[in-house]
């Protein structure tokens, strides 16, 4: 088979179409024509056009690369970390917070473990950052602590819960939110602890808990085996301990406040 080119004075716009469509080149075969004129039009040569042409490929591709990423993460929330009010939590460093959005925890297969009194922004902060990740090319997987353990007993049950550890560990970053909200089973518990164990140093976990460290006994049910679970978790990871006054109690009396200041002037007017 012949590996040359033959050029010819006419183009054929129906099988440069066919082309494309066999070679997979959507974005190209969209913009070709358009791109052409332009170059005609800027006089440049027959590689810029080619760059051009590559560059509207490439870009699609990475956008629904992007896309997809974030649909398999099964986020809740739409959360960004651009749109995180730090001002209302002095004590957490912003820059070090923006910095895991970069993903070298990741690369080294560390933990984030966010600790705090519920409405701080716990949640927030996780799916900023998993969201965050996605845009950079990780894979990202979203759980609550309570769906995560529902689905690993189910798969204990119906005997394929290697095949479901294996499947976590095609992700980059599993995140798990609300650790310590509702205590597990022992059997839901140790499921648990067997998740954490099998991704230690080799994926990296996030995590959100309104407990202190100490009191994880009150979840975990076993203190030896909460203490194993805490020790692969804080090795290597970076804890964020959040201090402040909740978010929705603020938005609350923000809230009230600007009711009764309502209510004052219509008083007054009448």
């Amino acid at each position: 088979m012949s590996l040359g080119a033959t050029l010819h004075p006419q183009p054929h716009p129906a099988l440069i179409l066919t082309y494309l469509k066999w070679l997979k080149l959507p974005a190209i075969a969209t913009a070709y024509q358009d791109v052409a004129r332009d170059a005609e039009k800027a006089q440049v040569g027959y590689l810029s056009y080619l760059e051009a042409l590559l560059e509207r490929e490439f870009t699609q591709r990475q956008d629904r690369s992007q896309q997809q990423r974030l649909v398999r993460a099964h986020f809740p929330y739409a959360k960004r970390l651009e749109d995180f009010d730090f001002s209302a939590l002095p004590r957490l460093e912003k820059a070090s917070v923006l910095n895991l959005a970069h993903g070298n925890f990741v690369k080294e297969r560390q933990n984030l473990l966010i600790v705090g009194a519920s409405g701080l922004g716990k949640t927030h902060l996780l799916i900023g950052v998993g969201r965050a990740l996605c845009q950079r090319g990780y894979k990202v997987l979203f759980r609550t602590a309570a769906a995560l353990a529902t689905e690993l007993e189910l798969a204990q049950r119906e005997l394929r819960l290697p095949r479901l550890l294996a499947q976590f560990r095609r992700f980059d970053l599993v995140l798990v939110d609300e650790l310590g909200y509702l205590p597990f089973s022992q059997t839901a518990a140790e499921l648990l602890f067997q998740f954490f164990a099998d991704r230690y140093e080799r994926a990296s976990v996030g995590l959100t808990s309104n407990l202190d460290f100490a009191h994880w006994t009150e979840v975990f049910g076993q203190e030896q085996m909460t203490a194993a679970l805490l020790d692969r978790l804080v090795h290597r990871s970076t804890i964020l301990s959040l201090v402040g006054e909740s978010y929705r109690f603020r938005h609350s009396l923000a809230t009230q406040t600007t009711s009764r200041e309502h209510e004052r002037r219509e008083v007054m007017s009448d």
